[in-house]
């Protein structure tokens, strides 16, 4: 049971279920119009011409009066539905076809029809649809042909999809998305398909035309409008006569019927064809279009773009590589029709300004006839161009002018050979790109290896390039700072027997290589240089050269030289990707030198620091005598030394005893005993600390290192610390106090940074403190010195971090970030001695306060002790106004000497006092250091209110004298 009988019978069950019959008529009479409407011949456009055209569509009707269901007076009948149906029916049978140059509706393609399949039912409302489609017959043929056109292009590239799977996978792509041009309409059908028999919609090509008004007067079609793609048709159209060659036709390629698709242009469509690589497939398609246009010879010519990015054409293919044309003047003619983007039909070249015929020899070569077409992509714009010269009729020898036809037909395969051309043009660049990449990738891979020689590296680099580029050799100009011309050497790599040869030679000033290089040296842009045939006696040993400047810091050029595989009467040129690939080269060759002069740089430093530590360590060794001194004396007791007063003073300590003295605090916090430390090592250590201290630094000196240390001793002795702290962090506080300021300048960071010294170049922060820890390392390791060689590789570790820590803290800038925290801690009691974030800090607070403990000495030591760190920083500001012409601050200018207790009380307030006291609050014992700055702070506030009662007292006398002169002057007067 076909559609229609399963349509009829839901027909009549709806009736009666409704109660209704008047549709059933209505029904049976469509079956048999649509029964009627199957068994008509289909009309082709070849019998369009036997047709009258009337009107503006050429409508030839002999009862169209009524136009549907509308009367002349524009007014409905009112003689009910099923009249108006009938009445329709009626003017629909003796309807003719509508006929219009290049386009057809026949009975069976009629609007009713078309709805009908776009799923209109029978009823009221597809009544008043097709009479809305009678009076506007214009709109409606739009319609459809326009909405056909979109519904026919998915069904067939979906077949043709489904052919190309079969043939070529990969060439899927390729052909979806993109309308052909077509030849000529097919010829008459063959044969007659009942609807129910046809499983899918067959298609034949052609001719796609948007606007009727488009076309020419004479009823053919301008070559501008010359569009394409796959129409389903009527059942009446054969499967054999409408599908394409490439679907349906077992005619061998090669073969061409102007009516329809060519099969030879389409197995190249969805076949893995290189045209633009193989000039075999090139020279098939050129032969192929020469025997179909009955042409003596083809060419054709891509669209390229020069250096500049103008377009232009590139090399002429030709179909007769033996012909004699001179296509030098038939670039004239592809000029034109690329500018153009239009066919151009020449019939007579000896009537044409642009060809010069007297150039030509009297012969049959000599072109007569030239019939030029523009190659298209699937976006309409202009990739190349094609030429046919001379037509001759087909079996005679009489010459013959390119017909209108022949340019159709030429049109059309041009859309398809744009196609194929553009996907060949897409893979090869794809490839090309591919193959770059990887060639790239290969070359960065290369340059991040180290190399024993600059001609190792360089021959690895050009290994790589120079099969891809087919060059005979290649040649890497260098230049140095220290050479006095153009270029300091030359490397020479040439490939022989898949073997890659690097000779360095000397740079020849005659070698015309040189004198290109230098040209490019000089100019800074890629040079593409070729040897013609009539140069090659002047110079015999290049045919062709490239060469590209190296760019950034490393100078110097990259040349390729002869293209091989060069036939003697030819010479090869080097192609534009060949220029890309030595530029990319030649970058990679730059950062491969400036990679091994790092390198070089890099090694020579290393060796340089070699030996600056191994006359370093030997300035730092102090001698066998003071080390078998210190070792052989008698170490007095931690009480005779008083370290462990916090009031302790080294004023009248020699630098025997301060020595013994620092030993003493080692020996009373057993760390020789923990941590195995060989006493002659451990003397050896303090020695060599104190020769690090430079002797001409006034207050950052060795006393300094030893009050620290002995503040760091007396607060670790301690009931609170000395129970809460491991041994290892007590050597580190130990070895970090008395190394805090080993080898200072007697400057702060700020002049350091400002005077740009290599510390702050090597640091960047912190410079001063940094150094401190480096000098510490250099001792630690120092050979005799090594006071940590016994602990573990985890001890060593994790002493060396906290030393370095504990160094760093001692920077004021540091101190401030982290006392709001410990204060916090302090003012709460939260402290806890487990938490390892919170023992870190406690460690930083107590180097700082063991830095700064000279404000908590008795008055007469921390007296002298500011007077010393005020010469020191007096000192740096005369060198500040000195050197850099600016004011220093207030505590670093001499002017404000007078202002000392001043300051030094705004510093007690500022840094010392707030550190204290929260110390004191953690750790009870160390409150001899809150009372000791609190002390002081009295002394330096009443020097500052002397000093004020001084400035007051000096302000009365002099005031006085003024009224006293003031008196006398005015006694006198009187």
């Amino acid at each position: 049971m076909n559609r229609y009988q399963i349509h009829r019978q839901l027909t009549e069950s709806s009736s009666r279920r409704s109660g209704r019959s008047s549709n059933l008529p209505i029904s049976i009479c469509i079956w048999e119009r649509r029964k009627k409407r199957e068994s008509m011949p289909c009309l082709h456009t070849e019998s369009l011409s036997s047709l009258p055209a009337e009107g503006r569509y050429g409508v030839t009707s002999t009862h169209r009066g009524s136009q549907g269901s509308r009367s002349k007076s524009g007014k409905k009948v009112k003689n009910g539905e099923k009249g108006a149906r009938v009445e329709r029916n009626d003017s629909e049978k003796e309807q003719s076809v509508i006929t219009s140059a290049g386009w057809f509706f026949s009975p069976l393609w009629n609007p009713g029809a078309k709805t009908q399949r776009l799923g209109f039912r029978m009823g009221q409302e597809s009544e008043r649809v097709k009479a809305w489609l009678d009076d506007h017959s214009d709109s409606a043929r739009s319609y459809f042909s326009r909405s056909s056109r979109y519904w026919v292009n998915g069904c067939v590239e979906r077949a043709q999809a489904a052919q190309t799977l079969i043939t070529e996978p990969r060439s899927r792509m390729t052909i979806l998305g993109r309308r052909r041009v077509s030849h000529p309409v097919c010829g008459p059908s063959r044969g007659i398909l009942h609807p129910v028999t046809m499983k899918r919609p067959h298609s034949f090509s052609v001719h796609q035309i948007d606007n009727p008004e488009s076309l020419d007067p004479g009823g053919g079609h301008s070559c501008q409008s010359l569009q394409s793609t796959y129409f389903p048709f009527s059942p009446c159209v054969s499967r054999s006569t409408c599908l394409p060659h490439s679907l349906s036709s077992s005619r061998p390629a090669g073969q061409c019927r102007r009516g329809e698709s060519c099969n030879f242009m389409m197995r190249l469509v969805g076949g893995p064809n290189r045209p633009l690589q193989n000039k075999n497939i090139c020279l098939q398609v050129l032969q192929h279009l020469c025997e179909i246009t009955q042409a003596q010879s083809c060419c054709f010519s891509m669209m390229t773009v020069d250096k500049t990015g103008v377009k232009c054409l590139g090399p002429v293919f030709q179909s007769n590589e033996e012909s004699v044309y001179d296509y030098t003047q038939a670039e004239c003619i592809m000029g034109y029709v690329v500018s153009t983007g239009r066919p151009l039909n020449i019939r007579d070249a000896r009537e044409d300004p642009r060809f010069q015929i007297e150039l030509y020899e009297a012969g049959e070569d000599r072109p007569r006839s030239i019939l030029s077409v523009p190659i298209l992509n699937h976006k309409k714009e202009v990739i190349g161009v094609f030429m046919a010269v001379n037509k001759s009729r087909q079996g005679t020898c009489i010459d013959s002018c390119f017909s209108e036809e022949d340019e159709k037909v030429l049109s059309s395969h041009m859309v398809l050979f744009g196609l194929i051309l553009e996907n060949s043009q897409l893979c090869e660049s794809s490839e090309q790109e591919s193959k770059r990449n990887q060639i790239l990738l290969e070359l960065a891979q290369l340059v991040s290896h180290d190399y024993p020689s600059v001609d190792d590296m360089l021959s690895k680099l050009a290994a790589v390039i120079l099969p891809v580029t087919k060059a005979q050799f290649c040649t890497v100009f260098i230049s140095d700072d220290s050479s006095t011309g153009p270029f300091s050497r030359m490397v020479h790599i040439e490939e022989t027997n898949h073997c890659v040869q690097c000779s360095p030679r000397d740079c020849d000033t005659s070698d015309i290589s040189y004198v290109y290089a230098v040209h490019v040296q000089n100019s800074m842009e890629t040079l593409n240089f070729v040897n013609r045939p009539a140069q090659i006696s002047k110079v015999p040993q290049i045919r062709s050269l490239i060469g590209t400047p190296l760019r950034g810091k490393q100078r110097g050029v990259c040349q390729l030289v002869n293209k091989r595989n060069v036939a003697l009467a030819e010479t090869e040129v080097f192609s534009r990707a060949d220029e890309l690939l030595l530029e990319d080269f030649a970058v990679y060759c730059a950062l491969g030198l400036q990679n091994f002069n790092m390198q070089q740089m890099a090694d020579k430093t290393r060796a340089r620091l070699a030996v600056n530590k191994e006359v370093l360590s030997y300035q730092i060794s102090v001698s066998q005598e003071e080390i078998h001194d210190l070792e052989e004396s008698l170490i007095p007791s931690a009480d005779a030394l008083c370290l462990l007063d916090f009031g302790f003073s080294d004023f009248n300590m020699s630098q025997t005893a301060m020595t013994q003295a620092v030993v003493r605090m080692f020996l009373d916090l057993n760390l020789p005993q923990d941590f195995s430390i060989d006493y002659k090592t451990l003397c050896q250590w303090v020695l060599s600390i104190r020769k690090c201290y430079r002797n001409n630094v006034v207050y950052h000196n060795w006393s300094h290192a030893l009050r620290t240390a002995q503040c760091m001793f007396a607060m670790l002795q301690t009931k609170e610390l000395k129970s809460h702290f491991s041994s290892l962090e007590v050597l580190a506080l130990m070895i970090a106090s008395l190394s805090h300021d080993l080898d200072h300048r007697g400057v702060n960071n700020s002049y350091i940074e400002r005077s740009n010294q290599p510390l702050a170049q090597l640091y960047g922060h912190s410079s001063l403190e940094h150094h401190h820890y480096d000098m510490c390392l250099l001792i630690l390791n120092n050979p005799g010195s090594q006071i940590l060689s016994s602990l573990s590789l985890k001890e060593y570790r994790t002493c060396v971090q906290m030393i370095e820590k504990n160094i760093l803290a001692t920077d004021l800038f540091i101190y401030i970030e982290k006392r709001t925290k410990f204060f916090k801690l302090a003012q709460n009691n939260s402290c806890l001695w487990k938490d390892e974030g919170h023992r870190e800090l406690l460690r930083s607070m107590l180097m700082t306060a063991s830095d700064i403990c000279a404000i908590t000495k008795p008055w007469p030591v921390q007296k002298r002790i500011a007077e010393l760190v005020a010469t020191e920083f007096y000192a740096q500001g005369d060198r500040e106004k000195c050197e850099f012409n600016i004011q220093p601050i207030d505590v670093m200018d001499r002017e404000n000497s007078s202002r000392l207790p001043h300051m030094q009380v705004d510093y007690i307030d500022g840094i010392c006092s707030p550190l204290y006291e929260a110390l004191a609050s953690i750790c009870e014992s160390c409150s001899p250091l809150k009372e000791g700055c609190r002390r002081n702070k009295k002394h330096w506030q009443q020097l500052v209110d002397s000093r004020k009662e001084e400035e007051s007292l000096k302000i009365k006398r002099q005031n006085g004298e003024r009224e006293e002169a003031s008196l006398t002057l005015s006694g006198g007067h009187s």
